[in-house]
């Protein structure tokens, strides 16, 4: 009998399981929209790369300089990342031919956000960073279903 019992509880929780809601559902593809919100990546990524170029490199023994190089080249990598984007939106390609490419510049903005933590940087570059986190935060749902907004980074 407790066998059966245990049985019939294993078989409701796999019921229970197969019948709970997925995860969110990625938003309704939409060509124009998303191609838009790949050109104004693209134009955020150039203004974002140009302010902390102006920026300059941190002072001498400051300790900064390793850190600063590493964030230059992410930085440099994420422009490419969100030229590529912008173009293959442009040309008219979907979801699944530029997901590669979103998850790409996903990953290099999470690895600058990690660095940004440990460079000096201008309050322009932090107002560029942040007109960039805010389309990321629009495009995302189109790639990514569970994708959470990206927030400000604290220092």
């Amino acid at each position: 009998m407790p066998r059966i019992l245990a049985t019939a509880v294993l078989v409701l929780a796999f019921a229970v399981s197969l019948a709970a809601p997925a995860g969110a559902e990625l938003a309704a593809w939409d060509q124009a929209k998303v191609a838009a919100l790949g050109k104004q990546l693209n134009q955020a990524a150039n203004d974002l790369y140009s302010t902390f170029y102006k920026q300059g490199p941190p002072q001498l023994g400051s300790g900064q300089g390793d850190d600063y190089r590493r964030l230059k080249q992410t930085m440099r990598r994420i422009q490419s990342e969100a030229r590529e984007l912008d173009a293959a939106l442009a040309k008219g390609d979907g979801r699944d031919d530029t997901k590669d490419i979103y998850e790409s510049l996903m990953e290099l903005v999470r690895d600058a956000r990690e660095d940004v933590q440990r460079v000096f940087t201008t309050k322009d570059v932090l107002d560029r960073a942040s007109a960039m986190r805010q389309l990321l935060n629009q495009i995302a749902p189109y790639y990514d279903p569970d994708a959470q907004p990206l927030q400000p980074v604290t220092r």
